[in-house]
């Protein structure tokens, strides 16, 4: 069985120390495992925004090659491959703009040495080693959204689910449909806010398009329930589904596990069969898991949390 974990992003003795929480033990060669077998699975995003980057990746790669953990993608991972590749046309494939510079900022000044920035890059080829969705017996991991139509996709052209140069080269193409494929997977649906409401996300930037509950039934949802960040003037309001340009929204039964959202407060399940473990760690919040069971019912009690972190 499985014990999943949110988004890292270079909180190792947060993670640490969940994992002792879940019973894992350092191995001889400082990898954690559990003495039942149980397996952790990551939801991505490793790197960026916190203190101890490296260490992160070395606890989680360890736990990987060792055959203690699974991983999934996140968009940081898939971001920091798109930056650090060449573009054919010129440039970078993720343009080197100051607000993508200042995102991957901490994971730059970790790896700025010679030395280290050359491990630096054997992580990158790591990287591609990641699938971007898994889909076991029982449950399902993705890094943002579980949507079936582009899930197929990324298999027709992906028969291992793990990027290629090649393919992250068409999918950084704007209006592409690999990039459309591997935005909905890893960064979640989004839509245009109605009339001119807008605001303004964690970083402080203008948004005009919100990222939506892609687990939750938009027609029976006021846009409180719907939108990922409060918009005081819509939130009694139900949602105009019509206005939607996807209406759709998982309705399986297969528990599905993410991270992304940088969600706030006490931990919960979302529905029945989904929950997101991003509780915004390098935000101060916590690092979040759950420990699974083949319950295909999620269960409040499967939730763990850093006890005594931020």
């Amino acid at each position: 069985m499985y014990d999943l974990i949110g988004d890292i992003h270079g909180h190792a003795a947060e993670l640490r120390q969940l994992l002792e929480q879940l019973d894992y033990i350092p191995d001889a060669a400082g990898v954690y495992r559990h003495a039942g077998g149980r397996q952790v699975i990551f939801v991505g995003d490793f790197i960026d925004r916190g203190p101890a980057i490296r260490e992160t990746l070395q606890l989680v790669r360890g736990m990987v090659d060792g055959g203690a953990a699974l991983a999934v993608m996140g968009n940081h991972e898939y971001n920091a491959l798109a930056f650090w590749t060449f573009d054919p046309t010129g440039g970078h494939l993720r343009p080197h703009k100051p607000v993508h510079i200042i995102q991957h900022l901490e994971t730059i000044k970790e790896f700025r040495s010679k030395e280290l920035f050359a491990e630096w890059q054997d992580y990158l080829a790591w990287f591609y080693t990641l699938p971007l969705f898994l889909e076991l017996p029982g449950l399902r991991v993705v890094h943002a959204c579980w949507d079936a139509r582009y899930i197929a996709r990324l298999r027709a052209w992906l028969p291992d689910d793990r990027l290629t140069p090649e393919f992250l080269l068409r999918a950084s193409r704007k209006g592409s449909a690999e990039m459309d494929a591997v935005e909905i997977t890893l960064k979640g649906h989004e839509t245009d806010l109605p009339g001119d409401h807008h605001f303004f996300d964690k970083d402080g930037h203008r948004r005009t398009k919100m990222r939506t509950a892609w687990w939750r039934d938009p027609a029976a949802a006021t846009y409180n329930d719907y939108f990922l960040e409060p918009i005081e003037a819509l939130a009694g309001q139900p949602v105009d589904v019509a206005a939607l340009p996807n209406a759709s929204y998982y309705q399986d039964e297969t528990p599905v596990f993410f991270g992304h959202y940088w969600l706030k407060g006490e931990p919960r399940l979302l529905t029945p069969h989904s929950v997101c473990l991003d509780y915004s760690v390098a935000r101060g919040g916590e690092l979040v898991g759950y420990r699974w069971h083949g319950e295909q019912t999620l269960t409040p009690t499967g939730l763990v949390r850093v006890v005594n972190g931020h």
